[in-house]
């Protein structure tokens, strides 16, 4: 319940949040986005998560509704959440100009604090959401509101390259270099990920994109040459082929599970 998780730190982070979100709402129009093909990120997200017609899932930090309009595609039953209203709202208008919407329920709620009903859902998923909420709250609330023997797949941000890490912290916002996203996300970190094990039964990441110079591409020369992001991408692909390496890139695929009758399964997270 929310109780549990509502001390100021968490109501001032909330809010922060919201108000970060509601203002990118506002430059969105619904009608000028109309369903596309899954991105590469999503793409993956949907294979790993296996969903399938009638699954009950759950778009977790939905967002402008992305993955909410390929999971109906897929015939899932979907319940959109995210803790900002007006992305909310875009969400839901884009399902109602291209169907579906009676599969759709939406829910405006942090992640930490959903006011769900337990085991309510098969599937979990969602992009770029577990690195902006307090895995301490959300661990055991996405346990308690997924089935018994159910999967969460999610796209992150990996902590775990130092070089990037380095970049992030001393680089971003200052020479030029622009920074993204919220002040208070930040990539996974072993603590996060041992956060995770202690909620549910298994716990791994995967690396089916490999992305490392494509952060130089995008913070650096902003897409503006495409040979440069022609060769960023060869690149990320060369590492991608060493097996080693692959635990550098900066998106990695976390994919949990709750445990089912046939008990806890070992954690093997990067």
């Amino acid at each position: 319940m929310e109780s549990d998780v509502n001390t100021a730190g968490a109501n001032a982070r909330w809010e922060r949040e919201r108000a970060f979100h509601d203002e990118l709402a506002l430059t969105l129009d619904p009608a000028a986005l109309p369903p596309s093909a899954p991105v590469i990120y999503d793409e993956a997200v949907l294979h790993a998560a296996a969903v399938r017609p009638g699954s009950r899932v759950l778009d977790l930090g939905c967002g402008q509704g992305d993955l909410t309009l390929a999971l109906l595609a897929r015939g899932a039953t979907v319940t959109a959440l995210d803790i900002s209203p007006g992305m909310v709202e875009i969400a839901r208008s884009r399902v109602a100009r291209h169907g579906g919407g009676r599969d759709a329920r939406f829910v405006v709620a942090p992640i930490e604090a959903t006011g769900l009903p337990a085991h309510s859902f098969d599937i979990i998923v969602g992009r770029w959401i577990l690195h902006h909420v307090d895995l301490v709250a959300a661990g055991p609330e996405l346990a308690r509101i997924l089935v018994p023997g159910g999967r969460m797949v999610f796209s992150e941000n990996s902590g775990a390259n130092p070089v990037l890490n380095l970049a992030r912290d001393r680089i971003a916002g200052r020479f030029g270099v622009p920074r993204f996203g919220t002040d208070d996300e930040r990539p996974l970190t072993a603590d996060d990920w041992s956060v995770l094990d202690r909620s549910f039964s298994s716990v791994r990441g995967e690396f089916p994109i490999v992305e490392f110079f494509e952060l130089f591409n995008r913070q650096v020369l902003r897409y503006r040459s495409r040979r440069a992001a022609a060769v960023c991408r060869w690149l990320d692909a060369s590492l991608g082929r060493v097996r080693t390496l692959r635990k550098y890139s900066f998106r990695v695929l976390v994919i949990a599970e709750s445990a089912g009758p046939a008990g806890s399964r070992p954690s093997s997270a990067p």
